[in-house]
């Protein structure tokens, strides 16, 4: 499909955003794309600020299978499952992500099949292809979701599965966007809903384009998928929004919140597991032949 100038124009300034503003960038100030600076962005993503991914993410049990991340960033989880075994390919949609990815795979001695600069409404893979995609925190930035689940869908072999991760309105989505920032500070009246999200959903502000959904919607986006299940994870710790990204909430308040599962509840990340199955047609077929 052709895509509108209006598409193309957006889609542009999504590009333009995320070549300035990469993902996990600014959890060290170490000599960028160094080992060193590389390092201790994992330590940091996976032992502070999200620890959840260590639970959800299976990086440890997809050894000669090939998989495909779709928003690579600078490479940091694509190389932990390279690490295990994975047969590892990528895109994103700015040449730093791509650029940094190999640099990142290059010093810790590590083989990649294809990274790619492309667009994840459009991937460059035939039907069938991968055991396993992944994408943590990046199709909320695409303009068509949907279009994108389809293609994760397509390039999926059948059984193949998919992780993904996106925003979900949890507590930070209404208490410091907004009640703060919408309401008491007048976010709603001077922008309207959908700029003040944009404005208040990234690290740097001001995201071209940002979506933050229910869980009915996200049921609907992944209807193709014949399995699906569904986790609210992450009451965010860490204040991870400069000035306060260093902020930890006390313990004794974390504890609470997990002892009484309000994390399930709150919890501002959505993390879907689905899998490409013919599920429902053989549900659909059994059920016509119990009816009399």
């Amino acid at each position: 499909m052709v895509k509108t100038k209006k598409q193309q124009v957006e889609k542009l300034t999504i590009k333009e955003y995320w070549e300035k503003h990469a993902p996990q960038i600014w959890y060290s100030d170490k000599e960028p794309l160094s080992i060193e600076w590389f390092n201790e962005i994992e330590y940091k993503r996976y032992n502070l600020y999200l620890e959840c991914f260590n639970e959800m993410f299976e990086y440890e049990y997809h050894y000669k299978e090939k998989v495909l991340e779709i928003g690579c960033g600078i490479g940091t989880d694509l190389v932990r499952f390279a690490k295990n075994g994975a047969l590892c390919s990528a895109i994103d949609l700015t040449e730093f992500a791509i650029e940094t990815t190999k640099k990142h795979f290059e010093l810790k001695n590590l083989k990649y099949e294809d990274l790619l600069v492309a667009d994840a409404e459009d991937l460059p893979f035939n039907d069938n292809t991968f055991d396993l995609v992944i994408s943590f925190g990046v199709i909320h930035h695409t303009p068509d979701i949907q279009k994108c689940v389809n293609e994760i869908y397509r390039v999926l072999k059948p059984e193949g599965s998919a992780i993904i991760l996106i925003y979900s309105r949890g507590w930070k989505h209404y208490f410091k966007r907004v009640f703060i920032h919408g309401i008491l500070l007048g976010g709603l009246i001077r922008y309207g809903y959908s700029r003040l999200i944009n404005r208040q959903t990234e690290v740097h502000g001001n995201s071209p384009l940002t979506y933050v959904h229910k869980k009915r919607e996200v049921k609907k986006l992944f209807n193709i998928f014949g399995e699906l299940k569904i986790y609210r994870k992450r009451m965010g710790e860490y204040f991870d929004y400069a000035p306060w990204k260093s902020r930890k909430l006390p313990r004794w308040l974390t504890n609470i919140v997990y002892l009484f599962t309000l994390e399930k509840v709150f919890g501002e990340l959505f993390i879907i597991k689905a899998i490409k199955s013919d599920r429902k047609q053989r549900i659909s077929l059994f059920k016509s032949f119990l009816k009399p």
